[in-house]
C-alpha cells in the first residue's frame, strides 16, 4: 500500500517554498535551513511543557515569547555528513562494550546509578569512552550543521558560549534541532 507525502522544503538563501506529492519517503534536501533559537536563552520565556513541545516540533510559536533570543541557522545534514561526523569524532575507535552497555542501561534514573554502581571498573571506563564519543558526535554534528549565530558566520562561536552548562545545553537542543529536520524536514513531525 502507497501513503501520499506532502513535503514543503526552502532552499538555503530562498524564501522560496516548493511543495510536492510522493508515493514514497525521502529525506530531506540538506541544502533545507531552518533558524531556531535555545530555551536556556533568557530572552526565551516558557513553560516547561512548552520547550518539550517547542523540541519536539521545532515550532517557535509553541514557546511563550523568544523576542531577542539568540537565533542559530542550521542546515540539515545528509546521511553522510551525519555518518563523517560520527567518523570524525571516533566512530572506528568507539568501544563497542560501551555502546552495548549504554543500550542496556536503565531508563530510571535511581535504576541507571545502582546498575551503574555494580559495574565493573572496566565496564565503567567503556560506558564513559562511550558517552564521551557521542559527547564528540554531537559537537562535529553542531560544526557540520550550523550555519550563523544571530545572521554572522558561526565559524567557532559556539565554544565560546558562557557558562559551559549553557554551552552544553546549546550543544543538546541544536543536535535534537538537526537530528529532527535531517530526517523530517523543517516541518517536524
Amino acid at each position: 500500500m502507497s501513503q501520499t507525502v506532502k513535503l514543503i522544503t526552502r532552499p538555503l538563501e530562498s524564501d522560496s517554498v516548493e511543495v510536492s506529492n510522493m508515493a514514497l519517503s525521502f529525506l530531506p534536501d540538506s541544502e533545507l535551513s531552518l533558524d531556531v533559537v535555545v530555551s536556556c536563552d533568557p530572552a526565551v520565556k516558557a513553560t516547561p511543557e512548552q520547550v518539550r513541545e517547542y523540541l519536539s516540533s521545532g515550532d517557535v510559536n509553541a514557546l511563550e515569547s523568544h523576542e531577542g533570543a539568540t537565533v542559530f541557522t542550521l542546515k540539515a545534514l545528509s546521511p553522510s555528513d551525519r555518518e563523517a561526523a560520527e567518523v570524525k569524532a571516533g566512530a572506528y575507535t568507539r568501544s563497542e562494550l560501551g555502546r552495548i552497555l549504554w543500550l542496556d542501561s536503565p531508563e530510571n534514573e535511581r535504576e541507571k546509578a545502582q546498575w551503574h554502581h555494580e559495574l565493573a571498573e572496566d565496564e565503567r571506563a567503556a560506558l564513559a569512552g562511550y558517552q564521551a564519543y557521542l559527547n564528540r558526535v554531537f559537537v562535529e554534528m553542531v560544526r557540520a550543521a550550523l550555519i550563523k549565530i544571530d545572521g554572522e558566520p558561526a565559524k567557532d562561536r559556539l565554544d565560546l558560549i558562557k557558562p559551559e552548562r549553557h554551552r552544553l545545553q546549546v550543544i543538546g537542543e541544536l543536535v535534537q534541532h538537526i537530528q529532527r529536520m535531517s530526517l523530517l524536514g523543517t516541518s517536524g513531525k
